[in-house]
């Protein structure tokens, strides 16, 4: 089983690259958060975790996910304890970021022994920059995130052959030049300062009120106004739950960039993973995207 987490795509397309290559099945976290999850894991299944990482520290839903999550074991006739069962169990987790990754890799391996895994092995895979709630970052330019999807897809393929062997090697994690500091100081500040709805607002006249990025924050809390108000067509508006992982989807996915983030976001790009599905052919082929009848944009186009 896969458990995954995705906010704009990047997640989602490893996370299925993964289960394609060792026949494995896929669950949304967010989809299954409500209440604790129960696992009937089966003889040899391996448990895998394909999380994005924001402000270099565990999401607090995923760390209660796999804090409640129930794990029912396979049957046992040869006495093993529950204990030595669960260390026995193949467990792995695959990061995904712009950049890096911090202490991200080591929090979450934590919460992992402390409910009784024992990793395995896991990677970190460099995707196309998503985060633009800072002056200084932006989306990454053409070329440069057709590069980081390129050697994210050989990144990915090395680790998922290595989960076919159920081998415990681990690849890179890439943790970044101060981890401590992205972690415990930088992490503090995002969580406690820039991780949360308040600081989004809609620019009224330029929403066409179509709920794409209701459609696609990942935890459900963005809804519709009910009615209009002053003229203006019905936009949307954020549910302040305390589930919000400012992980940008919702600046992303408007198709009038109409949603901004504090004056942060102002005149920045937008990114979504199949935003443009010939990247790769168009900025490294040099063949413009013309798939039909150029041999390598069909070899690495994978969208």
């Amino acid at each position: 089983m896969i458990f995954y987490l995705s906010c704009t795509g990047n997640t989602l397309w490893a996370a299925k690259q993964l289960a394609e290559t060792i026949n494995d099945r896929l669950t949304k976290i967010t989809d299954v958060m409500d209440s604790p999850y129960t696992l009937h894991l089966k003889e040899g299944e391996r448990i895998g975790f394909c999380l994005p990482v924001h402000g270099w520290r565990v999401q607090p839903i995923v760390r209660k996910f796999i804090e409640d999550m129930d794990i029912i074991l396979p049957q046992n006739s040869d006495g093993t304890s529950r204990e030595r069962l669960m260390q026995r169990i193949y467990t792995y987790f695959l990061l995904t970021c712009g950049d890096s990754c911090g202490e991200y890799a080591d929090e979450l391996e934590n919460v992992l022994i402390s409910k009784g895994l024992e990793v395995s092995t896991c990677c970190s895979v460099i995707m196309p920059e998503s985060y633009v709630g800072l002056p200084f970052m932006d989306v990454d330019r053409p070329l440069r995130e057709a590069e980081k999807k390129l050697q994210a897809r050989g990144t990915v393929m090395r680790f998922a052959d290595i989960l076919v062997d159920h081998r415990s090697v681990r690849m890179p994690i890439e943790r970044g030049a101060m981890p401590h500091l992205y972690s415990r100081v930088f992490g503090r500040i995002f969580y406690s300062w820039l991780i949360t709805d308040r600081r989004f607002h809609v620019m009224k006249e330029r929403c066409i009120g179509c709920g794409k990025c209701v459609k696609h924050c990942p935890v459900s809390n963005m809804a519709m106004s009910d009615s209009t108000e002053e003229g203006n067509r019905c936009h949307p508006v954020w549910l302040h739950t305390g589930r919000c992982l400012t992980c940008m989807a919702c600046y992303h996915y408007c198709p009038e960039h109409a949603i901004g983030f504090w004056h942060f976001t102002k005149n920045k790009g937008q990114y979504f993973f199949d935003h443009n599905k010939t990247t790769v052919c168009k900025y490294l082929c040099g063949c413009y995207g013309k798939q039909d009848s150029c041999i390598p944009c069909s070899f690495f186009c994978e969208f």
